[in-house]
């Protein structure tokens, strides 16, 4: 039986816009998705370290941002994030050398047009979660106003610029939350066979506008045979009462008794 709650929360100073999470040692490492910029976070001390990674790192206007979605960290080590690619000016692509504490951002339409075409969309895709399984990256796009999720595997090395092509598609519907349609936030690898998911359910018609959002649970996908399967559970806050965020970030534990997560507003919650 699934069961979450948030047990702890802290506000995030200087993070306007939390949309992913990525472990690192003894660090988690925050993505923003308004600015281009991430927060390093000291597991322990919960001590902040900014890292602008282009201009002054200020959140920026809603149809210029990056809308950094999801983070993934490469065999090297490099931490990799990705846009959206909601819109023209959200497919960049980003690689951290954290040693060198060096920053790379180019543009990829290529992959979101590949991942488009492989989950057959009329529209642009809204890839907000993205998990390494082998030598694959599995991108993940977040559905929306009844439309399903859907996840397509992608060769690792085309966050080093390679010719993007299809390995594989899944494509899953996550059911709705109080009424409104569930769409994946994001995911974290648990092993090469379970992932555990975040999702909300947020009422919009579209990736790019807002909407009131109902909540959020979290879940695990499992695969069975050509089916993609998710069960899930509502997530809560400290009081028992149904959490009333849109979730946005994930990290699980090593000893998978607990996470993390962020949400929209730059919360980052502890969470069991």
């Amino acid at each position: 039986m699934l069961a979450a709650r948030v047990v702890a929360t802290r506000k995030l100073v200087g993070l306007s816009a939390g949309s992913a999470l990525v472990s690192m040692g003894e660090r988690l490492l925050a993505v923003h998705d308004d600015a281009f910029a991430v927060t390093w976070i000291e597991r322990y001390s919960l001590d902040l370290e900014p890292w602008v990674l282009q201009g002054d790192g200020a959140p920026l206007p809603k149809l210029e941002k990056p809308d950094f979605e999801s983070a993934v960290v490469t065999p090297d080590g490099a931490v990799h994030l990705l846009g959206s690619g909601s819109t023209p000016e959200r497919c960049a692509i980003v690689r951290l050398d954290v040693a060198a504490h060096a920053v790379r951002i180019r543009h990829s339409v290529p992959l979101y047009e590949c991942v488009r075409s492989a989950l057959e969309l009329d529209t642009r895709p809204n890839v907000e979660g993205a998990v390494i399984v082998g030598q694959r990256l599995r991108v993940f796009h977040r559905g929306v106003a009844g439309c399903a999720s859907g996840a397509v595997d992608l060769p690792l090395d085309v966050l080093d610029d390679a010719v993007p092509r299809v390995l594989a598609v899944q494509r899953f519907d996550l059911g709705v939350l109080d009424g409104v349609s569930l769409g994946i936030t994001d995911v974290a690898a648990l092993g090469d066979e379970r992932l555990v998911f975040v999702a909300a359910a947020e009422d919009t018609a579209d990736a790019v506008s807002d909407g009131r959002v109902m909540g959020s649970v979290l879940g695990v996908l499992t695969t069975d045979g050509a089916r993609t399967l998710a069960r899930w559970t509502r997530l809560l806050a400290a009081d028992g009462r149904p959490l009333r965020r849109k979730v946005e970030g994930l990290v699980i534990d090593a000893d998978v008794r607990g996470g993390w997560v962020l949400n929209g507003c730059g919360r980052r919650s502890r969470s069991g």
